[in-house]
């Protein structure tokens, strides 16, 4: 096999990029953007540390998704981490109050869904191709 020698692939054939599209992720960044404002509407009413830790890290992760910036990633980790561990501390009181119900096992498990599935998104996005490397 000649390392020199021209690709194999016809001329007409498009370049082949496996990562995903980038409204996909604009579209996750006005998510996390409309959950931030969300969060501070909630704000006028109930005084909370929780919402103001949760609209300052959707907000954050919204920027950085919105300019395509590789440290988001993190700020999504981080998101993700205390989305599930949240889901596992509040478990137990859900059990014990005669959970599950059919409506709250269905936005649990949306909520386990979007937890597992954005970081997954997010990592294919920035990880770093096999040319750049």
């Amino acid at each position: 096999m000649n390392p020199y020698a021209p690709p194999n692939a016809r001329v007409d054939d498009p370049p082949h990029d496996d990562r995903p599209s980038a409204w996909v992720t604009k579209l996750l960044a006005l998510f996390f953007a409309f959950f931030s404002a969300f969060s501070l509407l909630t704000l006028l009413n109930q005084l909370s540390l929780l919402l103001v830790a949760a609209a300052c890290l959707c907000s954050v992760a919204s920027i950085g998704l919105w300019r395509s910036r590789p440290w988001s990633r993190w700020v999504v980790y981080l998101i993700s981490m205390l989305l599930g561990l949240s889901f596992a501390w509040y478990l137990p009181a859900l059990i014990a109050s005669g959970w599950p119900y059919a409506s709250k096992l269905l936005a649990g498990l949306l909520l386990l869904m979007f937890g597992v599935a954005t970081p997954v998104f997010v990592t294919r996005v920035f990880r770093k191709s096999s040319v750049d490397a």
